[in-house]
């Protein structure tokens, strides 16, 4: 297997020969969560689940690459976060807490806010952000393994839960169950929802609430390892309904047609088109409009939302989480795109039940909606 320090270099040369160079800048400044972790292979420069930009930079010069953190921080990074073949390739600049990082820049320029440019804008620099996200896309195959053994510890995780949930249960007593069996794993909990009856017809974006479950649920997670995030969802039902069974294996018939649409050549928005014909094939024309359906995935729950606008073109190694909904269900997983879509957070070895459907001459696997 390649080495990560190569994988690193090409990213590192990327950002110099298409963001640094083309604008004389010194220097770049990565500083955002998911830049951080996309560069470094999942290493984490957060403190606080909810920031977007984290507590350590990597500057990238012509001739260097440097760590800057503070005394707070160092140890952590190199015993925790980095793989030692990418920590070995950098420079430390390790400054005190109480002097700041743009102190510590000021050792090294002038005038940091015109000599540098950034992914953030701090210090007044030039913000490259939105030039920078798509390079994110396309991953190499030691994030592909990581994200599959995020994908196996989430789907393990719905089997391990579901089935142990009653009507009595509220939502909130089931999004902590969550917490704490994606704690366990070391997973991080950007994102737990839980749909009980009453929830599910409501709202698509059910922040949960302390009411009970009733007689269906279904439970929407992004987590995230390593900095990249998985996305899913798994239905119940507590008594039998024919009816929500039936429009549940519809949804998941549009789910299907995304995925197996989601292959290398295809615009991102050839994939929203099919997703509407399915839509309307199943009978549910105007649902898509109630919710976004998903799109590229990875370092973020979505990159890139798909639309008709979407001209992005997708290529093997993209992750993509497609989730279309119909009022009451839902159906959504992480792939990677293949010359055969990859399902990661519904694996093979998978013990939840499964619906097998056609779709654009594949046959995708669906989780069925579990009958308690």
């Amino acid at each position: 297997m390649v080495k990560l320090k190569t994988f690193f270099h090409e990213r590192i040369n990327k950002l110099r020969e298409e963001i640094l160079t083309p604008r004389k800048a010194k220097g770049l400044l990565i500083s955002r969560s998911d830049n951080f972790s996309w560069l470094t292979f999942g290493a984490r420069n957060h403190i606080t689940l909810n920031t977007v930009e984290g507590v350590a930079s990597i500057l990238i010069t012509e001739d260097s690459v440097i760590l800057l953190t503070d005394n707070i921080e160092k140890e952590r990074l190199k015993s925790e976060e980095f793989y030692s073949d990418i920590w070995d390739k950098l420079e430390v600049l390790e400054y005190n807490w109480w002097e700041g990082e743009e102190n510590a820049l000021s050792r090294l320029f002038i005038a940091p806010a015109k000599e540098l440019i950034s992914d953030t804008g701090r210090y007044d620099t030039s913000n490259l952000n939105s030039r920078i996200v798509p390079f994110r896309y396309a991953l190499v195959e030691p994030e592909i393994e990581t994200y599959r053994q995020l994908g196996k510890d989430c789907d393990e995780i719905f089997w391990e839960l579901m089935p142990k949930l009653s009507p009595e249960n509220t939502e909130l007593q089931v999004q902590g169950m969550f917490y704490e069996a994606l704690a366990k794993k070391g997973i991080e909990p950007l994102l737990t929802i839980v749909f009980g009856e009453d929830s599910s017809i409501r709202y698509r974006h059910n922040l949960s609430r302390n009411i009970t479950l009733g007689k269906s649920v279904f439970v929407s997670v992004c987590a995230r390892k390593r900095g990249l995030v998985v996305s899913s969802t798994r239905s119940a039902l507590f008594e039998l309904n024919n009816e929500l069974i039936e429009q549940h294996r519809k949804n998941c018939y549009v789910d299907a047609v995304a995925i197996a649409n989601s292959l290398p050549g295809n615009r991102l928005s050839r994939v929203f088109a099919e997703i509407r014909r399915a839509y309307k094939a199943i009978g549910y024309e105007g649902e898509w409009e109630l919710h976004h359906q998903g799109g590229i995935a990875g370092y973020n729950p979505r990159e890139l939302l798909a639309s008709d606008f979407s001209e992005y073109v997708l290529e093997k190694g993209v992750a993509v989480a497609w989730n279309p909904t119909i009022t009451g269900t839902k159906s959504e997983d992480t792939a990677i795109v293949g010359e055969v879509p990859e399902i990661i957070s519904f694996p093979e070895g998978s013990h939840w039940p499964v619906i097998k459907l056609n779709a654009n001459d594949y046959v995708i696997r669906r989780p069925d909606i579990l009958v308690l």
